[in-house]
Parts: C-alpha cells; structure tokens; sequence
C-alpha cells in the first residue's frame, strides 16, 4: 500500500466507522491480510482509494507484461520503462502479441498488469481480459480500451500548429499521413479543424502514404503533379520530416528550400540524436511520458467498474525557422 502524494489526511478508524468494520480490519486490507474476505477487502479498498491511496499486489506475486513491437519509437521507450520497472522490484517478462499471440495470453493469464508497446487494437485487449478479468491494461501512443492511455496530446499539438501556419500566412498546407503512424488522425483532424476555423479560404493537400508505399517516391510524386507548390508541409512524425530533409531537400535545395516545413513529435532523447532535421515543431518531453506510465504501473488503483483513464502528455512549439512569413 502506497500513500499519494498530496496533502491529504486518512483516518483509518473514521474509515471503519464509515463502513461499518474495525479499525483492525482496515489495517489488514493495508498489510494485505488474505484472511479478510473479498468483498469486505474491496469495500475497505475503494474507500482507501477515494481518499488518496493506491493498493496493488506489490509481492513477488506481482508481474508486469511488456507487450512489444518493432517499432523504433516505442521499442526504445518500452525498454527504458521495463529496466526502470524492474530496479523498483517488480517481475517483469517481454511478449509480442502479433508474432506469439498464445505466448502473450498465456503471460497475461498469470499477470497482474499488460503494458502495450504494441499499438493494440481493442480485441487484443478483450481477450486478454478473458483469460485474466483482473489484467490492467496500459497503452502508450495511441487511443484504445486499456484501462490507462498515454500519449502526447495530440489535439493540443494539431491545433498549435495550425495556429503557427496561419500567423505566417500560410493559406496552402500539404499534410503527409502515413498508415503505419497510429495516431495520424488525431494529429490531422486537430490541425484541420483549427486551420479551417482560423482560414476558412486554406488549401489542404493530404498525401496519404499506405503500408506497402516508400516515403521518398510518394513525396517525389506529390511535387511532381501538384499544379502549385505548398507553402508548407505538415509532417505528423519526425521520421518522415527526417526522410524528406536527406532525400528531397538537401539534394535540390533550389526546389524545395522555399517549402516552410512543420513537424510534429521529436522525441528529445539521445537515441534518436540522428533526427536533427532543425525544423519548426512540435515537441514534447519523452520522460515525461515514461513517469507517468511508471506512475499508472506501481500505482493500481483496484477498481470494479472500469473507467479508462486518458493522460495527454504537454506538447510545445519549437520554432527553429523553418516557417517563414509569407508577405
């Protein structure tokens, strides 16, 4: 048992009193006594939680599942948080639903939390809900049914960026979606909404790249037929701004260096130091998004209607000029 932060006061016997069991019976729910029966153990339990405590199965007893994927990004971070989950003591172990689906419901079922590096879809999460009802579930990166979602706040991002390209007077905007990016459309909509709001006249080109589909053809192709040059284009990751400052415009400065370029989600963190790309963006503090997740992992609330919980984390602007003011 685990005391918030804050400064809230509990009474143990008030709590008693409240609920109409000793004093002693609150304690034992605290020390985790297996004597004191389920029900009376849950009631004591969302009274303590209501009124600033956490309970979880802190004991060897209690495991966490990393579900991973292969994907730079979330690989990086989900690693960073599986080493910092273990030094506090926990068991932790390693699956991937999508290459080992009967490991990962066997690791679920005798699990006590299910952090998702994976971008799960909510049957993953509903069936691994079915072989072990009492899973939390945490999700980083992109909207589901997890008990706990992380993520930037990606509509908080959309709408500073529109904000930015309309204060330079850019009414022309190419938006590259990638569908392999899992949070694209709450990007996209968030900046499309704002930008229409702020400039009804604004000209939106959307360049849709598909999973089997190359960054650099697909960009090539775009400027090839567009009848107009953009004023600017939106990248809703870093990678793919990356991908076009090597391959597009450093080689023809001439065509493409009057093209503002925007970009959303540069993670500061060393590993990926390779994305210097120096443009204007939307950044936000990666450590950021791993305390939290730490936070919602060693603090379980135990809960017996679900209630999924949303945490954005804060997004920022970067100006490094490459926006420019149109005249």
């Amino acid at each position: 048992m685990e005391r918030r932060t804050g400064s809230l006061n509990v009474n143990f016997h008030e709590i008693a009193r409240e609920l109409g069991v000793s004093a002693m019976t609150v304690y034992r729910v605290v020390n985790l006594d297996p004597a004191v029966k389920r029900e009376t153990r849950e009631r004591v339990t969302d009274a303590l939680n209501r009124c600033g405590f956490f309970t979880h199965r802190r004991g060897k007893r209690f495991k966490v599942l990393f579900d991973f994927i292969d994907h730079p990004y979330l690989s990086h971070y989900g690693e960073k948080l599986l080493t910092n989950i273990q030094k506090l003591g926990f068991h932790c172990c390693r699956t991937s639903h999508r290459t080992a689906r009967t490991d990962f419901l066997d690791t679920a079922a005798v699990s006590d939390v299910a952090v998702f590096l994976s971008v799960p879809d909510n049957a993953i999460i509903d069936e691994a809900r079915r072989v072990n009802p009492d899973l939390y579930t945490v999700t980083l990166s992109t909207r589901s049914n997890a008990d706990v979602t992380l993520s930037p706040d990606n509509t908080r991002g959309g709408e500073l960026a529109a904000r930015h390209l309309f204060r330079h007077r850019h009414r022309h905007i190419a938006i590259h979606l990638a569908e392999r990016h899992p949070t694209r459309m709450e990007r996209c909509k968030a900046f499309c909404g704002e930008m229409r709001f702020l400039a009804p006249e604004c000209r939106l080109d959307f360049i849709h790249e598909r999973k089997a589909e190359q960054t650099t053809p697909l960009l090539r192709h775009y400027f090839d037929t567009v009848d107009q040059l953009p004023d600017s284009i939106l990248f809703l990751a870093g990678e793919f701004a990356d991908t076009y400052r090597r391959e597009l415009l450093e080689p023809e400065p001439e065509r493409y260096g009057r093209i503002g370029v925007l970009t959303f989600d540069h993670p500061q963190d060393q590993r990926f130091a390779h994305l210097d790309y120096n443009f204007d963006c939307i950044g936000f503090r990666s450590q950021n998004l791993l305390e939290w997740a730490e936070y919602y992992i060693t603090n379980r609330p135990m809960m017996k209607k679900r209630s999924p919980i949303h945490t954005s984390i804060e997004v920022r602007l970067v100006e490094n000029g490459s926006i420019r003011m149109k005249s």
